[in-house]
């Protein structure tokens, strides 16, 4: 019967096309995401440059319009002083000379002249109203305590005002330069100058930066005097918006800015600034400071732009790449396709399907010649294997055969063997494949001798079993003329030196027991110990040998032991399958393991003391991939129990 090679389900199939489209797209989508990462990180950077130095240079340029204006206005200021405190003017020309000023100069809103007002003269305020110069006096309002008049006549300098209500003049919001009046070392009053805060505003809100930015002023205080929102405009002030709306950052930059520092921050709290760069820079004038404000996405508007363009560059290029990808594909995958169906009916048997000649291509030709190669290899190959199959199994049969007989070597287990009531006898021999090296063995010399062998001959397979097989033939034949363990031993010596057989290296322990008195004789050449349970559980071990093992040394002398067995002794004989026995973890049982077993045992019986150390064997080797031959032999000498 033909087998049938299994094609992977619809969801495992991939064509060469599919794959090679995929590929291509994942490193393409690598490599533009790294792209993308890479052009906005560095876009985000000259972009940032760029912007921030053409903050700063807004941010000049208004500082040069405003701080003109008022160092403008602080020397009208000084050259009006100075006509009136050097020049003997009549009060009619110092007015027409303020006059001239207001009417020249628009920046200048009003003028006030507060001289001798401790001797009771009224201050007089001039200003301008459509093109008409007016003049009036200040009534009912006790001005001393004023700041535009209290703050220079205590400090005894200029000082310019923070933004207040001109509430005798126009009634508009200025800002004044309050320069203190002497005459002959005492004050006696001061001049001040006033700017419409309204002219001041048009300038900062006239410098839109390229449409995306706004700029803003602050006094000393921090409080906004110019700024896009009009509501804002002296009602708050950094600090409070900073408290208003959690922003440290904002409080950050109102410290910077009253402390007259220069610089840049980004703001990234919720405010009315939003998400915006901001550079700042303070006025030499009167130390206000000039913000120029950019938000962030306004600021990666023209990258975002380029990225797009990128993003759909990247998919034009991808398809197209994927349409000459899909068309080289097909002309590679149509042939291939050809030669795996012939694949297909090679594998599935059809080793005379017919191999298409293909010459697309100098590889896809020698990938057709290098299938019709292998064809015909196969079909050799599967000859070969047929016949050496039935080789195979002609020698498994055998080998089956000459496992039964050596299982018909060994003695069958019984209550008593060979009739005798002074002996109970259970042996196990497991080999790891279907026939093994170890040995045991127990029979007669006479009615009165009873002897008993176990042994492990060296490797596995055949050629141990015919060494086992050899000793277990020649034992029985010799015992009745050498009734001595270590004789017996030494003609089994000296017949495996003689014949040198492949593995003639060979542990055992041998033993003859006085079935009248009790009396043994053993011999341990190079074997495991032996061990000798008693009524009560407890146990001996008996792990001195008598010589190496045998099969080496022809002339090898060989000792023995005596023992004088009590009634109930329990005999416990075995090979190193026990002993090395492996768990999953590679370690192995060991006599300590062993033992551990031995005192877990019921009370002595062969068969139940035999059993129980294979299952305790089996259970410790589960999982573990070595596997020896094992062999377990129990006697119990005249136990209660026999009867």
């Amino acid at each position: 019967m033909r087998s049938f090679i299994q094609m992977p389900n619809r969801k495992e199939y991939r064509t060469l096309a599919y794959q090679l489209i995929y590929f291509v797209f994942a490193f393409m989508l690598i490599i533009f995401l790294a792209s993308i990462l890479v052009t906005r990180a560095f876009y985000h950077r000259v972009m940032l440059n760029n912007q921030l130095d053409n903050m700063r240079h807004l941010a000049h340029e208004r500082i040069h319009l405003i701080d003109g204006i008022l160092f403008r206005v602080e020397s009208f200021a000084g050259i009006s002083l100075t006509a009136i405190l050097n020049y003997d003017l009549s009060e009619e020309q110092r007015f027409n000379f303020l006059q001239d000023i207001l009417m020249e100069n628009p920046q200048v809103h009003s003028i006030c002249v507060a001289d001798r007002v401790y001797e009771g003269k009224e201050p007089i305020i001039l200003y301008t109203m459509r093109h008409r110069f007016l003049s009036r006096e200040i009534r009912g309002t006790d001005y001393r305590f004023q700041d535009w008049f209290q703050i220079p006549h205590i400090t005894q300098k200029p000082y310019w005002t923070e933004p207040w209500v001109d509430t005798e003049g126009k009634g508009e919001m200025i800002i004044s330069y309050c320069l203190p009046i002497f005459e002959k070392g005492v004050n006696t009053g001061l001049l001040r100058f006033d700017i419409e805060l309204g002219y001041l505003q048009e300038i900062i809100s006239g410098s839109g930066y390229f449409k995306i930015g706004s700029s803003f002023l602050i006094s000393t205080t921090g409080t906004l005097v110019a700024h896009s929102d009009t509501e804002m405009i002296m009602n708050h002030s950094l600090f409070s918006l900073a408290e208003e709306y959690k922003a440290p950052l904002l409080a950050k930059l109102g410290k910077a800015m009253i402390s007259g520092e220069q610089g840049h921050i980004n703001i990234k709290d919720k405010s009315p600034f939003g998400e915006s760069w901001i550079y700042y820079q303070p006025l030499q004038s009167n130390h206000w400071s000039v913000g120029v404000a950019v938000e962030e996405d306004m600021l990666m508007r023209d990258v975002d732009t380029i990225l797009m363009i990128q993003t759909i560059a990247s998919i034009l290029i991808f398809l197209f790449v994927a349409i000459i990808i899909y068309a080289r594909a097909l002309s590679v995958s149509r042939p291939l396709k050809r030669l795996a169906l012939a694949a297909g009916r090679i594998g599935a048997g059809d080793f005379d399907a017919q191999i298409p000649i293909l010459d697309n291509s100098l590889e896809i030709s020698t990938l057709a010649q290098s299938f019709a190669a292998m064809q015909n290899s196969l079909k050799d190959y599967i000859q070969n294997l047929r016949i050496t199959t039935e080789e195979k199994n002609q020698i498994r049969g055998d080998v089956i055969y000459a496992s039964e007989i050596q299982n018909k070597l060994i003695p069958k287990n019984s209550d008593h063997p060979f009739g005798l009531k002074e002996i109970r006898a259970f042996g196990i021999l497991e080999p790891a494949g279907d026939i093994g090296g170890d040995l045991y063995d127990y029979f007669l010399i006479d009615e009165d001798h009873f002897c008993f062998v176990i042994a492990d001959v060296l490797g596995k397979g055949i050629v141990a079993a015919m060494a086992m097989t050899m000793a277990s033939t020649l034992l029985p034949s010799i015992a009745p003329f050498y009734k001595n363990s270590s004789e017996l031993l030494g003609k089994l010596n000296s017949f495996l030196c003689r014949n040198n057989i492949e593995t003639n290296f060979v542990t055992a322990l041998l033993g003859i027991i006085d079935l009248k008195t009790g009396h043994m004789q053993y011999s341990n050449c190079g074997h495991l110990p032996l061990f000798i349970r008693k009524m009560d559980r407890s146990y001996v071990r008996y792990a001195e040998t008598h010589s190496t093992a045998l099969g080496v040394f022809e002339d090898m002398p060989i000792a023995y032991d005596e023992i004088d067995l009590n009634i109930g002794d329990e005999l416990i004989l075995f090979t190193d399958g026990i002993t090395e026995a492996m768990n999953a973890q590679d370690d192995f049982l060991g006599l300590s393991g062993l033992e551990d077993i031995l005192r877990k045992l019921p009370p002595p019986n062969p068969e139940t003391t035999a059993q129980g150390i294979l299952s305790e064997v089996h259970k410790y080797a589960r999982g573990a991939t070595h596997k020896d031959d094992i062999t377990i032999l129990v006697i119990d000498y005249k136990h209660p129990e026999i009867g």
